[in-house]
């Protein structure tokens, strides 16, 4: 059994009122009134070019109440840009001071959201005893899952499609006006999307948020790093990149250091 302790790693904002509901429907990229049938949903929030401000695990425990969870590199900007579009609505929102915990077995909590076979998301009130703080193996649960997650580093990089987030349930292309929306939706019904997100290995060690090149190009910028980690003296890892560069990708452009990738979808579903 593992249990990781995430407060190192995440922040929750909790999101309440009588107006909460129309709020977040107004900002975010899923239906969030679909959490009345859901335990949880996948959503991002976006500026007005349709690039991600942050990704979202979110579920509501009770009537006009949700947890929004993110990166917790985010902390300082997401939380004054999500209260700017507050205005008059009645709507609270406020970082949460509840535990944030991985474990690969249900435990008692306050909410428990399972996010694939043995791998549960808990909030509690408190952290769970015996759990421990070790990133590199959260980014491999995100890498495995696999979850986008947006950092400070890859903040406004990148529009929704070019991370998948269409084809793992994060974007509702009928929901309706959001923040950014318009450029989702030009981008999905256009027809094929030229990036994607892949997975990726590397003999040496990337950065979030750096960018990759690909001779293919003129080793032009053809994507960057979305996450990693590391198993023994290897780099794992999600990358957004070029479809058609997939095979000759390199992280330097002095082509030295190449990236062996692979698709996480096939031409029918990135279509």
């Amino acid at each position: 059994m593992t249990i990781l302790n995430l407060n190192n790693e995440l922040i929750m904002l909790e999101i309440s009122g009588a107006d909460a509901t129309t709020y977040l429907q107004g900002q975010l990229s899923n239906d969030i009134r679909e959490l009345a049938t859901k335990p949880f949903q996948f959503s991002a929030h976006l500026n007005n070019k349709g690039r991600i401000l942050a990704t979202f695990i979110i579920t509501s425990p009770s009537e006009n109440l949700y947890y929004l969870i993110t990166s917790q590199t985010l902390a300082d900007k997401i939380i004054p840009r999500l209260k700017m579009f507050i205005l008059r609505s009645k709507v609270n929102l406020v970082l949460s001071t509840k535990a944030l915990s991985f474990s690969t077995t249900p435990q008692d909590s306050i909410h428990s959201l399972q996010l694939a076979a043995e791998h549960f998301l808990i909030i509690s009130t408190e952290p769970i005893n015996d759990s421990k703080i070790d990133s590199n193996a959260w980014h491999k649960i995100l890498v495995e899952l696999p979850f986008p997650m947006i950092y400070l580093d890859t903040q406004e990089k990148i529009i929704p499609q070019q991370v998948n987030f269409d084809l793992i349930g994060g974007i509702n292309f009928k929901k309706g006006c959001y923040t950014g929306q318009e450029i989702v939706a030009r981008t999905h019904y256009l027809g094929k999307i030229k990036r994607r997100m892949a997975k990726f290995t590397s003999q040496v060690a990337p950065q979030i948020g750096q960018s990759v090149v690909s001779p293919n190009l003129d080793n032009q910028e053809v994507g960057l790093i979305v996450d990693f980690y590391q198993a023994d003296n290897l780099y794992h890892g999600l990358i957004s990149l070029q479809n058609d560069c997939i095979a000759n990708i390199f992280l330097d452009e002095s082509n030295q250091h190449q990236l062996n990738c692979l698709p996480l979808i096939t031409e029918t579903e990135g279509k």
